[in-house]
């Protein structure tokens, strides 16, 4: 295992997957990629000025990532953080298999679960979908 690629969108789920897949990268001395996907508002039929919505949900998945990057480096770890724009599970799953990723982890449910969600719409698309082995963290 060379290639990690964790799924995050700032749950508390995500954020479990995340320690799972920096166990992994210890484990293996493997490259950790860290992704969180960015819907494009425009598609939605959102009926106000998207550009704008866009621009500070990108500000504030690049917030998330920076505390998570910190999160990465106190445990010795460099990690790629990268933003992605599009549906989440078919972005998430075109990058892992441009980028040749061995594993996605991935959290069970993400920030919009609600409590008797066992497998979120993203997490199961990923797994459906994806070119690699996936793991989920609940």
């Amino acid at each position: 295992m060379e290639k990690i690629l964790v799924a995050h969108d700032g749950s508390d789920v995500s954020n479990r997957a995340l320690l799972e897949g920096a166990k992994l990268a210890q484990r293996f001395a493997a490259s950790l990629t860290v992704v969180s996907a960015i819907p494009n508002l425009c598609f939605l039929g959102v009926p106000v000025d998207c550009s704008t919505i866009e621009q500070v949900y990108r500000a504030e998945t690049e917030g998330i990532l920076e505390g998570v990057k910190a999160k990465l480096r106190e445990q010795g770890i460099v990690g790629e953080m990268v933003v992605l724009e599009g549906s989440p599970a078919d972005v998430i799953v075109d990058y892992a298999r441009e980028k040749g990723m061995d594993v996605i982890v991935v959290g069970s449910t993400g920030k919009h679960a609600t409590r008797r969600t066992i497998l979120g719409s993203v997490s199961s698309k990923i797994i459906a979908h994806a070119p690699c082995q996936v793991l989920v963290v609940r």
